[in-house]
């Protein structure tokens, strides 16, 4: 969303016209980002990686000690991504999601009192949708599109999948007037480097609505007449693109189809989705020929439900959601509300996903909201437990860079409506000469260690990442549901999730649920604390104690569990030359392997002939893993090797793997 946007677009009456609701079968994964976990980068606000492409004079600062100095650009561009590959490893995610790509406006048209703001740096704004960034790559276009391919291909290298921000919906704001008086402007009091229309062939008056903006006092309750106002009517003042007229959606939608198929990107989130047709976006997600999840801002699942379907978007973050987390566990409500947005009230609503349930994407904050931890007062414990539930619970979950910092808004207060200043901070804090303070990247923290076992824990419970949810106890201030996976190789794995969002113990015998595995006997295990173990009485109920503002979560203790007996796999790792100092090491996505961190992985490994190394580990028996070979030297440099990750599928007995570094 843009700086632009009123409050009104916030708060939603939940009523929905019939007829509108889109219903599917059940998606598949593979159509969509379940089993992923998301990190959210704006990339100007992550690392400065090459201060070559910084934009000059007025519209650059590295200071934010005032509400200003979050409006201009702070420099942070795609090989700052490249450079912190390692910090976002660590956290253990498999994706991440970038800002919008293309070339954005430099300076906006004036304001009511005649300001002009810089707009650039969060790309929203686009002046020309055929370039990529200068900001975030280089001054020469095609230098640009090559860095961004070369962060596609370094993310890929490291096993993470690349999200693109698109931007279909509008353009920057240049257009003035409505109707037959829409015009470019010139002249006047213009900063200088006014981009007074966008880049061919965008700079055609007639591919735009030119209806003015959208007024939101009046869009609820939802009835149709207002979703198509919403369509063709400009937000915040930009240039809304006619999709209509065949010229502009053919000249919009082949620039995203070519920064998807030309760098290889995995997916792509669609900005403002809400002022779109469900099957135009449907059509742009075909097109692209990857999976795509849009932004509906507004807290009514019928009404969000409408852009998730075999006609519209594979799926949609989760507003409702969203917001239910920050009055439940940021405030303290009561998650059995069913007369606000609870947990239990949009919950009981995922049937209108038609099936897509796991599809949404559940988020705690964003770039566009107050960061969680200053909507819950500062405290962590609450931050950590709703970034638990979102792990846990249905849905695909993405976390907004610098939460695993213990950081909220930069001045530690609310932002009403958009919050799009203070909550924006840089990951590398400098004064105004451009001095470092405060480096955000430390991989100490609680919450970035919390978010590494949080990604562990779902990797190696896959009912976490597909699983059917099932409500097992709502109360004031205690939800516990399970996760079950219902079919397919891996039927009936299941965990057992409880949250507590008060501030003292509470303890409830809950019932196992008729569709569960789960039987009388059967011993639970904690997945953070292998000491905390309930077992399942004989009438099928479990008692479970959670702390305030805490967690458990459970999973079947097994008697006799293949996966720990090992066998030994003899490496062969050919053609890797190295430099003295340097040595071949193996990292994946096990505990043998090191869990993709680099400083636990296996080796270094033995040279009886130059330049084959050898690699002998221990692997369980029966198991599909995910592995690379490194070179790393003394120092800690890492080289990966190039392609996409090995897989190794162990059996019952030991054997050998070779293959070219």
């Amino acid at each position: 969303m843009k700086a632009k946007r009123v409050l009104a677009i916030l708060l939603s009456v939940c009523t929905v016209s019939s007829g509108l609701i889109v219903k599917d079968t059940k998606a598949e994964a593979a159509d969509s980002l379940q089993g992923e976990s998301v990190y959210q980068i704006m990339v100007d606000r992550f690392y400065d990686g090459d201060p070559s492409n910084n934009a000059k004079g007025e519209a650059f600062r590295t200071a934010e000690y005032i509400e200003d100095d979050f409006r201009y650009m702070h420099g942070g561009d795609w090989q700052g991504i490249i450079d912190k590959i390692d910090y976002i490893k660590g956290m253990g995610y498999t994706a991440i999601w970038i800002s919008p790509v293309a070339d954005p406006q430099l300076w906006g048209m004036p304001d009511s009192t005649g300001k002009q703001w810089p707009t650039a740096y969060h790309g929203y704004n686009v002046y020309d949708p055929n370039r990529a960034s200068r900001y975030f790559g280089a001054s020469n276009a095609e230098e640009s599109e090559n860095k961004l391919k070369e962060l596609v291909n370094v993310c890929h290298a490291n096993g993470l999948k690349v999200i693109i921000d698109v931007v279909p919906n509008h353009v920057g704001d240049y257009i003035q007037g409505t109707g037959g008086n829409a015009h470019y402007i010139s002249g006047g009091n213009l900063k200088e480097g006014t981009q007074i229309k966008p880049a061919a062939p965008f700079d055609n008056i007639s591919y735009y609505h030119n209806n003015g903006d959208i007024d939101f006092s009046f869009e609820h309750p939802h009835e149709p007449w207002k979703t198509a106002y919403l369509e063709d009517h400009d937000l915040g003042g930009l240039d809304d693109v006619d999709l209509d007229n065949y010229a502009a959606k053919s000249a919009m939608f082949n620039s995203i189809e070519y920064w998807i198929k030309t760098t290889g990107a995995d997916a792509i989130r669609v900005d403002a989705a809400k002022c779109m047709k469900p099957s135009d976006i449907h059509e742009l997600q075909s097109r692209c020929g990857v999976t795509s999840f849009g932004e509906n801002f507004d807290m009514c699942p019928e009404f969000v439900s409408q852009w998730v379907g075999s006609n519209a978007e594979d799926g949609m973050l989760d507003f409702p959601l969203f917001q239910a987390i920050v009055n439940d566990f940021a405030y303290g409500q009561n998650f059995n509300n069913t007369s606000e947005l609870s947990i239990q009230k949009v919950f009981d609503s995922d049937g209108v996903y038609g099936g897509r349930a796991n599809n949404m994407v559940t988020f705690i904050d964003n770039h566009d909201r107050n960061r969680f931890l200053t909507e819950a007062g500062g405290n962590v414990a609450k931050m950590q437990n709703a970034l638990t539930f979102i792990f846990t619970c249905r849905g695909v979950p993405v976390v907004f860079q610098g939460t695993e910092q213990n950081k909220g808004n930069a001045n530690g207060q609310i932002i009403n409506g958009i919050a799009d200043t203070w909550n924006r901070w840089s990951m590398v804090k400098k004064d105004i000469n451009g001095n470092v303070i405060t480096d955000y990247f430390n991989t100490d923290t609680d919450t970035y260690k919390l978010i590494a076992k949080l990604n562990k824990v779902r990797q190696e419970n896959p009912a976490l990442q597909y699983g059917t949810q099932r409500e097992m106890w709502t109360a004031e201030h205690y939800y516990a549901f399970s996760r079950r996976i219902d079919s397919g190789e891996r039927e009936g794995e299941e965990v057992i999730c409880a949250f507590n969002n008060a501030g003292y113990t509470i303890t409830n015998n809950m019932q196992i649920r008729k569709e569960s595995s789960i039987k009388p006997g059967d011993v639970l295990v904690n997945v953070f604390d292998s000491n905390d173990r309930v077992t399942v009485s004989k009438d099928s109920k479990v008692e479970v104690s959670v702390n305030g503002n805490s967690n458990k979560i459970y999973r079947v203790e097994k008697g006799e569990n293949p996966d720990k007996e090992t066998v030994e796999v003899s490496f062969k790792i050919k053609n890797a030359d190295t430099y003295w100092g340097q040595n071949v090491y193996l990292v994946g996505d096990c505990d043998e392997f090191g869990n993709w961190n680099t400083k636990e992985a296996v080796g270094p490994g033995k040279c009886p002939n130059y330049p084959t190394w050898e690699v002998n580990v221990k692997l369980p028996k029966n198991k599909r893993i995910e592995f690379k070979a490194i070179k790393m030297d003394d120092n800690g440099n890492v080289v990966w090797e190039n392609g996409n990750n090995r897989v190794i599928e162990t059996g019952d007995s030991d054997m050998n793997y070779e293959f070219d570094f």
